[in-house]
C-alpha cells in the first residue's frame, strides 16, 4: 500500500524550492545589470579608446601614410571599425601587396603591410621610378635605399615586364652584382641589352634568355680572373673581348685612344 504523504509536510520543500529559484532569478538579473554597468563605464573610459597605431613592413610608403589611409586615429573606439574595411582602405595605397590589422593587447593597433618586392630602379631621364615585382612602377618619394639594377630606356610597358620576369628568375648573388641595364632593342633586334656589372665587366645580352645565360656569369669571370676586363657576350654563345680590343684602349686604365675619335 502507497504511503500518503501529507500535504502539510510537502509545504516547507516546496517554499525551499520556491525561494532557489527566486534567487537565482536575482543573481542573475543582478549579475547581467552589473555587466551591462561595467560594459556602460568601460565604453566611456579611456580604456575603449585606441592608444597606439603600429605600422610594420612599411618601405614604399612612411608609416604616417598607412595610418592616414587608414582612417584610424587615436583616441578613436577601439570597437568602433571593421578590421576587412580598414585592410581594404590600407591596401588601396601603390605598391601594397596586402594589408592586415589586428587589435593588439587592450588599446593597440598594428597595421601589417606586404609591400611588393623592389626589382629595379627605372630611370625616365628626370627621375628614379621603382620597378616593382607585380610590373608597376612607383613614383612617389622614391628612396635609392636599396640594392638593385638601374634600368635604362625601358619605356615600353611589355618590355618592362619580360625584364621583371627575367630579373626575378635570377640568383641573388647574380642580381646583386648588376650595376645598369640599358635596352637596345631595335627592330631587327627587339631583345638586346647592354649590360653594366659592379666588377668592371661589361655583358651584352637579349631579355628572352637573360636569366639563363646569366646563371653562368660566376663561371665566365673566374675564368678570366687576372685578365684585362672587357665585354661578356651572352646574346648567342658566350664570347669575350677586352676593353683595349672594343673601345681602342691602350691599356686597361687608359683614355679612349684619341686618334679613333
Amino acid at each position: 500500500m502507497d504511503k500518503v504523504i501529507d500535504i502539510e509536510e510537502r509545504i516547507p520543500s516546496m517554499r525551499k524550492k520556491r525561494r532557489r529559484r527566486t534567487n537565482k532569478k536575482f543573481l542573475s538579473i543582478l549579475a547581467i545589470f552589473v555587466l551591462a554597468l561595467l560594459a556602460i563605464l568601460y565604453f566611456q573610459s579611456s580604456y575603449s579608446k585606441v592608444d597606439r597605431i603600429q605600422v610594420v613592413g612599411a618601405q614604399l610608403h612612411d608609416s604616417e601614410d598607412y595610418i592616414r589611409q587608414s582612417g584610424l586615429q587615436e583616441g578613436d573606439p577601439i570597437w568602433g571599425f571593421n578590421l576587412e574595411e580598414v585592410e581594404k582602405a590600407v591596401s588601396g595605397l601603390d605598391g601594397v601587396q596586402k594589408a592586415e590589422v589586428s587589435r593588439k593587447w587592450l588599446r593597440d593597433i598594428e597595421i601589417t603591410v606586404t609591400e611588393w618586392k623592389t626589382v629595379a630602379y627605372l630611370y625616365d631621364g628626370n627621375q628614379y621610378e621603382l620597378l616593382l615585382e607585380n610590373g608597376d612602377l612607383f613614383k612617389d618619394g622614391v628612396k635609392m635605399e636599396k640594392e638593385a639594377p638601374i634600368l635604362n630606356n625601358f619605356d615600353d610597358a611589355a618590355i618592362r615586364e619580360e625584364m621583371t620576369d627575367q630579373l626575378l628568375q635570377m640568383d641573388s648573388d647574380v642580381y646583386d652584382a648588376i650595376s645598369e641595364i640599358i635596352y637596345e632593342g631595335t627592330e631587327e633586334d627587339p631583345d638586346r641589352l647592354q649590360v653594366y656589372m659592379n666588377d668592371g665587366y661589361e655583358v651584352r645580352a637579349v631579355i628572352s634568355s637573360f636569366a639563363d645565360k646569366m646563371k653562368y656569369y660566376p663561371q665566365v669571370t673566374a675564368q678570366l680572373q687576372g685578365h684585362e676586363k672587357g665585354v661578356i657576350d651572352m646574346e648567342v654563345g658566350t664570347y669575350f673581348t677586352p676593353f683595349s680590343e672594343m673601345y681602342g684602349l691602350k691599356e686597361e686604365g687608359d683614355t679612349v685612344d684619341e686618334e679613333n675619335e
